[in-house]
C-alpha cells in the first residue's frame, strides 16, 4: 500500500470512528446523559467532554504548542512501546483500568450535549486535517502520557482505537 493510500485509509477509518462516536453520544437517553457510568465512573457528558478535550490536545500539539506530558520513565516507556503499544494497535482495544493524562480528564460538568459534540466534531476534523497534512514529516507525531513520542501512522490508528473504547462505552448506557 502506497503511503498515500496508507493516510487515506487511516483517515477514512478514523473519521468512521468520530462518527460512530457522535451517533453513540446523541443515543444516550437524556436522564443518563450526567449520570455516571458506574461507581467511580464518568458519565457519558465527561466522556464525550474527555474525548474532545484528546482532539484539542492532538490539534494543538500538531500546530506546534504542547502536547500531553510524559510521566513514565525512559525505560518503562520503553518497555511499554515494545509491548503493550503494539498489542493495542493490533487488537482495537485499551488495556481495562487505564487512565486518562490529567490534561484530557474532564471536569464536573455538566456538558451540554448538542454544543459539545458540536466542538467535538469540529475538534476531531481539525486535528484529522493537521494528520493528512503533515503526514510525510517524518518528524510529526503525538505525545502520550506513557508511550511517549507516536509517530503518526501509529497516532492516528492510537486515536482511532481511543475513541472507538469510548463508544463502546456509550454504546452500553444506550443499551441500558
Amino acid at each position: 500500500m502506497t503511503d498515500t493510500a496508507q493516510r487515506d485509509a487511516a483517515i477514512k477509518a478514523h473519521a468512521a470512528a468520530v462518527e460512530s462516536f457522535l451517533v453513540a453520544a446523541r443515543a444516550v437517553p437524556d436522564d443518563a446523559w450526567d449520570r455516571p457510568m458506574a461507581r467511580d465512573k464518568w458519565s457519558p457528558a465527561q466522556v464525550a467532554e474527555h474525548v474532545r478535550l484528546t482532539y484539542t490536545v492532538v490539534q494543538n500539539e500538531l500546530a506546534g504548542g504542547s502536547g500531553l506530558r510524559i510521566r513514565t520513565p525512559w525505560l518503562v516507556r520503553q518497555l511499554l512501546r515494545m509491548r503493550i503499544l503494539p498489542r493495542i494497535l493490533a487488537t482495537g482495544r485499551l488495556p481495562a483500568g487505564a487512565r486518562a493524562s490529567s490534561e484530557i480528564r474532564p471536569g464536573d460538568g455538566p456538558f451540554q450535549r448538542a454544543p459539545l459534540l458540536q466542538a467535538l466534531q469540529v475538534a476531531a476534523s481539525s486535528a484529522e486535517g493537521s494528520i493528512a497534512r503533515r503526514w510525510g514529516e517524518g518528524s510529526a507525531g503525538i505525545t502520550h502520557h506513557i508511550f511517549g513520542r507516536i509517530e503518526l501512522p501509529r497516532a492516528i490508528r492510537f486515536i482511532t482505537v481511543h475513541t472507538a473504547h469510548h463508544t463502546r462505552q456509550l454504546l452500553e448506557v444506550g443499551a441500558k
